[in-house]
């Protein structure tokens, strides 16, 4: 098991965070609490980059949702970027990929 990472940055659109290691039941908690912590209002963009994900079970995929209601309750918008394909595929199944904004960059943001 990696240990959770979760680096809290800014882009020009708004807050970025870039997770990495293994999103689950342990440390789900923290995403949720990093989506809390940062500081959202109407019209930004929480992006959060999966591009060091190493592993994502059912807490984790439930912490996404609660980051996502949490974004939406205060106005912005939520991408996820970088997505692995293990965990893209399983959004794919559920049909989560049609709940959340997948992108392979959050560079693609500034058009």
């Amino acid at each position: 098991m990696e240990p959770l990472t979760i680096v809290s940055s800014r882009t020009p659109a708004g807050p970025l965070l870039e997770v990495s290691g293994d999103l689950d039941h342990s440390n789900a908690q923290r995403l949720r609490r990093a989506a809390v912590g940062a500081v959202l209002s109407a019209g930004l963009l929480l992006t959060v980059d999966l591009g060091q994900l190493g592993f994502c079970d059912s807490s984790g995929i439930t912490a996404l949702i609660a980051v996502r209601n949490h974004v939406v309750a205060a106005g912005a918008a939520l991408i996820l970027v970088a997505v692995p394909e293990t965990l893209r595929r399983l959004l794919r199944l559920t049909g989560l990929d049609q709940v959340f904004d997948l992108r392979d960059s959050h560079r693609l943001q500034a058009n």
